[in-house]
């Protein structure tokens, strides 16, 4: 059957998709928490 050595590059794939799918989720979060408009400007830059 194999031991998987060819499944790691989908892994690694995935992981790192999911990394930046959850930082843009908790960026988007914080942007939205952000009580004044200069705050938003500083998040955004």
């Amino acid at each position: 059957m194999g031991n998987g050595w060819h499944e790691w590059p989908l892994v690694i794939f995935t992981v790192l998709g999911q990394c930046v799918v959850g930082a843009l989720i908790v960026s988007g979060i914080g942007w939205f928490a952000a009580k004044n408009d200069a705050d938003r400007q500083r998040i955004v830059r």
